[in-house]
């Protein structure tokens, strides 16, 4: 009961998948939260996905996580997002059932083989000879200590967490859940940077009170499809709901101007920094001052309660200016409030100290994970659980950890930029972030993530079985469309098809890099010059093929330019390499390297403020041999 290989602690999105990953991979797994009741809560939105967070969500899949699974059975609304901006963009956004969700996820973590649920609160982790052996938890206010070779803290807000409403304050996490005091100390000692950062939620306001006539509606679009690979379609509990939007505006403005010093944020109550891409309505308001509205959407959180989420107002303001602000939008004239919005400031540990693998560099066999690391976002939370856990059990199995470069996922260039780049407000993935973005999109993140996942023991059989099935229809579909042709003697056809001739052979795969042809239209066009062949009816197949050939000639640049990346990724650094022995190198660089300590040439070229001379210097070196003085 006392001894294990992996303990979580935490049972929000991070640490959902990462006891889930390790007792998956066979390890005897713990996960210690405050309130057994509370896991897989969703404290804020009921969105899962959304920009560059679907991706995400749909590579935690990939890798045998249990997000997207969980979502398609709680599903209440779904839509496509970014369709008009190419496929490297495209995703979808879904919204869950705030009750069913969290019981679902209860449910798979109460069944799952190899993991015990534990309700209490962790107080220090144990150690010794720089490296993880327990825990120490109070349990029923007894204090216990846990044995463990590896632990993974996913704290999200809970570390010395602080919510704020208006001058109001309360020690808190968030609504309903207390403040952990005892690992801040922790990790403190050890010398993890902490600091300070700041999150929020919007109000929530009665179903029956919106004025409907005012507020358009956004349906479902059913036909977007699963967020897993494991399903062909979802499975929501009653018909899919709609979401309706309104907009601020110039009497919203004013109200909330007239009202800033009330505001927690701007009366200097909070000293912790708010997210850059999802600021409170009263940033909003101030920092872009010049717009005349910003977007709501109305979400509803769950199929049995009239509670609906405002999307677009997070706000610190006192209750009583909340609901005259919600008074001045379109449609919410009469509006009753179910319960205000509030600010959260917690303790999060700087990501710099972590290795690739979110590893402390400060102690071996202690991960950190989630908004702890200074990200926000269930999907973030995620990714970088599933991450820990696996790597977690590795490191319990004394086996090598998983990489996840930057090339491969957008759980490596959030990790990547986390860890290089470290964070000076919470960290939101965003599209533009993933250099080679038109190799990770939302439709193939199982060809890049399942073999991982099969590898340490995260794939079903199930899941390998339609994953193996699924590449070899693609890869049949591919050879038959390289390996049958158009000639000269079907240019009539082709002209009144409405496209051009071919002046000698052109396979139907090249045929498909014309921007007027789709897969669709290129099979008539085959059927037409009685050209036989047959591709799977497999949707999602003929998605591949299609994009196969419609961004060929882009595909193939942006994995020259993968490769070019790898290359670096493969010039390892020593453990021991002492970058302020290294003749030439600028001060800065110097400072920025031995502080972050890169393990390859490529995270190096990363790190803000270091020059492309000195990583030509530090290249001219490790392929030299010529190694600098190990440092002292």
């Amino acid at each position: 009961m006392n001894d294990f290989d992996v303990v979580v602690v935490g049972a929000g999105h991070a640490g959902i998948e990462a006891a889930l990953a390790s007792a998956r991979m066979g390890m005897r797994t713990a996960c210690i939260t405050m309130r057994l009741d509370r896991i897989g809560h969703l404290p804020c939105n009921c969105s899962i996905g959304g920009p560059a967070k679907g991706h995400i969500a749909r590579e935690v899949d990939a890798l045998g996580g249990q997000m997207g699974v969980t979502t398609d059975y709680a599903l209440t609304h779904i839509r496509r997002v970014g369709t008009g901006k190419g496929p490297a963009v495209q995703t979808v956004r879904a919204h869950v059932c705030k009750t069913l969700y969290p019981q679902i996820m209860q449910a798979t973590m109460g069944s799952q083989e190899s993991l015990t649920l534990i309700e209490g609160t962790v107080e220090s982790v144990l150690s010794l000879n720089g490296r993880v052996t327990g825990l120490r938890v109070i349990i029923e206010g007894e204090e216990k200590t846990i044995l463990a070779q590896s632990v993974v803290l996913t704290t999200g807000t809970f570390l010395n967490g602080l919510c704020h409403e208006g001058q109001k304050k309360t020690v808190a996490a968030r609504s309903g859940d207390k403040a952990a005091t005892g690992l801040s100390p922790f990790l403190l000692d050890l010398g993890v940077h902490l600091r300070r950062f700041k999150t929020g939620t919007t109000p929530r306001i009665k179903l029956s009170t919106i004025d409907f006539s005012k507020t358009p509606p956004m349906e479902s679009e059913p036909e977007a499809g699963p967020v897993s690979f494991i399903h062909d379609r979802t499975f929501p509990k009653y018909d899919l709901l709609p979401c309706w939007q309104t907009k601020t505006n110039a009497n919203t403005h004013e109200l909330i101007q007239e009202n800033l010093h009330l505001s927690a944020m701007y009366s200097g109550q909070i000293e912790g920094i708010g997210p850059r891409y999802c600021p409170s309505i009263e940033d909003k308001i101030v920092r872009f001052a010049d717009k005349d509205n910003h977007p709501i959407f109305l979400e509803q959180e769950e199929w049995s309660t009239e509670s609906v989420y405002v999307q677009g107002v997070s706000t610190s303001l006192p209750a009583e200016v909340q609901i005259r602000l919600l008074k001045t939008i379109s449609g919410l004239e009469n509006v009753e409030m179910l319960r205000p919005g509030y600010a959260v400031e917690y303790d999060m540990a700087d990501p710099l100290q972590l290795t690739s693998h979110l590893m402390s560099k400060l102690l071996g066999g202690l991960f950190l994970a989630g908004q702890l690391n200074g990200t926000s976002g269930y999907e973030e939370a995620a990714g970088q659980g599933i991450v820990a856990g696996i790597n977690a059990a590795q490191w319990a199995l004394n086996e090598d950890p998983i990489d996840f470069p930057r090339g491969n996922s957008f759980i490596g260039v959030m990790i990547d930029d986390l860890v290089t780049k470290g964070v000076e407000d919470p960290y939101r993935m965003l599209t533009a972030r993933a250099e080679h973005r038109l190799l990770l999109r939302h439709d193939n993140a199982d060809q890049r993530l399942t073999p991982i996942a099969k590898l340490v023991g995260l794939c079903s059989d199930e899941r390998w079985q339609r994953f193996s099935s699924k590449v070899e229809k693609i890869n049949l579909g591919r050879i038959a469309m390289e390996n049958t042709y158009l000639y000269p003697l079907h240019n009539e056809i082709l002209t009144a098809f409405g496209t051009a001739e071919v002046p000698g052979k052109l396979s139907l795969f090249d045929l498909l890099k014309r921007p007027e042809m789709n897969l669709n239209q290129m099979l008539k066009l085959a059927a037409l010059c009685d050209l036989n062949i047959h591709l799977s009816s497999d949707p999602s197949v003929r998605e591949q093929l299609e994009l196969a050939g419609s961004y060929d000639g882009y595909i193939q640049k942006q994995e020259k330019l993968a490769d070019q990346s790898k290359r670096l990724e493969s010039l390892r650094i020593p453990a021991e390499f002492s970058f302020m022995a290294m003749s030439g190198l600028s001060y800065e660089s110097k400072e920025k390297m031995t502080r972050i300590r890169p393990t390859t040439v490529g995270q190096a070229s990363r790190i803000p403020g270091v020059r492309p001379s000195d990583i030509a210097l530090l290249i001219g070196h490790l392929r030299s041999n010529r190694k600098p003085h190990a440092t002292v």
